[in-house]
């Protein structure tokens, strides 16, 4: 392996030399949201002490790269709504033209002690049918799904839709047809006609906050929630999808004997072969020890936590699958000098191989579908770091970088809408 490494690193080294610029071997787009409201939790600023005024609006990059071409970036701030507070990925149509992003309306006093502005609409009954046409709109309060024009130089949003429920979490569906919303107490379906979203239908599912991912089978959604995020654990829960019917099973059990237990996590992912659920232990705070990564078994009849990979990191926030099925990599959450965990996930003990520097408080990650990247975002120092991966299980942090708005807060990629 490290003299497959050694002889591969000068080729790396040329490709690099080779264009100026962070290329992709197909063309690719980058759809990053931010939170304006990042400043009230972590004080990255060098505001001290902080006034607790809301001065940055939230925002969204969008960043289409390809094999020959330098990067085509463009930040638009005001125009959306979108919160830190949920996991760290929304969706794209699977053309690649639409970018979704949620923003909900819970937000926790221990967290947040902000002044809003006062000459701004803030919460969904500030919202009349004419204002939610306007461009520049960004209540923060808002129980809201916003849809922009990724292929559009302008990116503008193209529809907004108004929910009586708290949506933490958007993702397209296996089928490429239909987008899933997580909310408080209810599962919502759409599909999505020429940039407009649509209502399939409505479940009822027991009250929880926290975050959710689909299974590849398309039948199946594994969650990680709590009735009481402040108060409570987030509890591994199965789902099945029947037509546009999302139904609870069960909680997922902690195999007896293994040395972990819940906490308060939220964020989690499935290996893109279904056969595993990754399960963020704790994904808030700093200084406190050191979180396990959860492991669920989804082969079993009754799926259950049947593995941990202890003591990661201080705090986790997601997860990204190389397309080898073999690497896996965890972000963590210190504030400034931060980690990013690499695994080895190619047989049942899934172990941390290494870390790597990483920028503040990441947040969303992605390979490339080729797997020759990774992108990690960092609300703390508003970029996206770039990793090469050498090898199976090697990866180069690039010198190079992509800029994005201050406080990103998800990542999502999709193959470059071409009409």
């Amino acid at each position: 392996m490290k003299i497959l490494i050694f002889l591969l690193f000068p080729l790396y080294v040329f490709t690099q030399v080779n264009k100026p610029f962070i290329t992709t071997k197909s063309p690719i787009t980058l759809f990053s949201t931010q939170d304006g409201e990042t400043e009230a939790i972590w004080s990255f600023s060098n505001t001290n002490p902080y006034d607790g005024k809301l001065t940055t609006e939230d925002s969204f990059t969008v960043i289409h790269l390809s094999p020959d071409n330098p990067p085509l970036v463009k930040t638009v701030y005001g125009t959306i709504a979108s919160t830190i507070i949920g996991t760290p990925s929304m969706a794209i149509s699977s053309e690649g033209r639409y970018g979704l992003v949620t923003n909900h309306s819970w937000r926790d006093e221990k967290f947040f002690q902000l002044e809003y502005p006062k000459d701004k609409p803030l919460r969904n009954s500030d919202l009349t049918e004419d204002i939610l046409k306007k461009q520049k709109l960004s209540p923060q309060l808002s129980d809201m799904i916003s849809v922009v024009d990724l292929y559009d130089k302008n990116h503008p949003v193209v529809d907004r839709f108004i929910l009586d429920d708290r949506p933490i979490h958007i993702l397209s569906h296996p089928d490429g047809k239909r987008f899933f919303v997580m909310g408080d107490k209810n599962f919502f379906v759409f599909n999505l006609i020429n940039g407009k979203l649509n209502l399939l239908e409505k479940s009822k599912i027991p009250y929880g906050q926290g975050g959710f991912w689909i299974h590849p089978n398309g039948k199946n959604i594994l969650a990680s929630r709590s009735v009481d995020w402040a108060n409570y654990p987030t509890i591994g829960q199965w789902f099945k999808i029947d037509n546009n019917q999302v139904t609870y099973l069960h909680d997922l059990e902690i195999e007896d004997n293994l040395d972990t237990t819940y906490k308060g996590g939220g964020i989690l992912r499935i290996t893109p072969d279904g056969k595993r659920g990754f399960l963020c232990q704790r994904t808030v705070y700093n200084g406190l020890d050191f979180a396990d990564i959860l492991i669920a078994d989804l082969t079993l009849k009754k799926p259950k936590i049947t593995s941990v990979i202890k003591q990661v990191c201080d705090g986790l926030e997601s997860f990204a699958f190389h397309p080898n099925g073999k690497m896996a990599v965890a972000t963590c959450l210190e504030k400034s000098k931060n980690s990013l965990a690499v695994l080895d996930i190619s047989d049942e003990n899934a172990k941390v191989l290494y870390y790597l520097d990483a920028a503040g408080g990441s947040q969303g990650v992605e390979f490339t579908p080729e797997g020759d990247k990774l992108f990690l975002g960092s609300p703390a120092h508003g970029r996206i770091e770039v990793y090469d991966v050498i090898g199976e299980f090697e990866l180069v942090k690039n010198q190079k970088f992509l800029k994005v708005g201050y406080g990103h807060n998800s990542l999502s990629i999709s193959k470059k809408y071409e009409p």
